[in-house]
C-alpha cells in the first residue's frame, strides 16, 4: 500500500523516509532520496491527473508538500508530520531556511507571503493547528538518540539497525 508522509519543509520529512527503508536513499554522503519518492515535494509542478497517476502507481512511502491533494485522497493512506512542540517550530524553520535550494525558498516565500509579520514559524503552527488530519506522527523527539523507538510506533520499518545507523549520521550532521 501507498503512504504518503505529508510535512512542512524542514519538519524533517526526508530524513523519516530515509530511515524507513534503504531503498528509498540514493546516497547516504550527503543524504539524499530516490527522486521517485520526492516528486511531490514540487506538487505545483504536476496537475491533478499527474499527481493522481503518481499516487495510484506508487507502493511503500512518499514525501509529499501537497496538503489539498492528501485531502482528497483516502486518509489512511495519509502520515502527517507535526510537532507538539512549539518551541522547536524556531528549529524547523531554520533548517528550512539552511537545508533547502534558493529555488525552493524562494518559492515558498513567496507562496505563503513571508515577511516580518508572518514567518515561517508561524505558518508551521497555522498549518499544522488547522489542517489535522487522521494520521499524524509527532516529530518533536527527533533529536533525540532513542527516535527510532517513536518512529515504529507509526511506520513500518524495513531494517531497525539501518534507521539508527541513519538517525545517528543525521544527528551529526544537523551539528555541523
Amino acid at each position: 500500500m501507498h503512504q504518503v508522509i505529508l510535512f512542512r519543509g524542514g519538519m524533517c520529512g526526508d530524513i523519516l523516509l530515509s530511515m524507513l527503508n534503504k531503498a528509498y536513499v540514493s546516497s547516504i554522503y550527503p543524504l539524499k532520496q530516490h527522486k521517485e519518492r520526492t516528486y511531490m515535494k514540487k506538487f505545483y509542478n504536476y496537475s491533478v491527473e499527474e499527481k493522481l497517476k503518481y499516487f495510484n502507481k506508487m507502493e511503500g512511502y512518499t514525501l509529499s508538500h501537497d496538503t489539498d491533494f492528501c485531502k482528497t485522497v483516502n486518509q489512511e493512506q495519509v502520515i502527517q508530520i507535526f510537532c507538539s512542540d512549539l518551541d522547536m517550530l524556531s528549529k524547523f524553520a531554520d533548517r528550512f531556511w539552511t537545508k533547502n535550494e534558493y529555488e525552493s525558498v524562494a518559492h515558498v516565500k513567496t507562496d505563503l507571503n513571508l515577511n516580518q509579520d508572518y514567518t515561517l514559524k508561524e505558518d508551521l503552527y497555522e498549518w499544522q493547528t488547522y489542517h489535522v488530519f487522521k494520521n499524524r506522527f509527532d516529530i518533536k523527539n527527533v533529536y533525540k538518540t532513542d527516535f527510532v523507538k517513536n518512529l515504529k510506533t507509526h511506520f513500518t520499518i524495513q531494517d531497525v539497525d539501518w534507521a539508527k545507523t541513519v538517525h545517528k549520521l543525521w544527528l551529526t550532521s544537523e551539528q555541523q
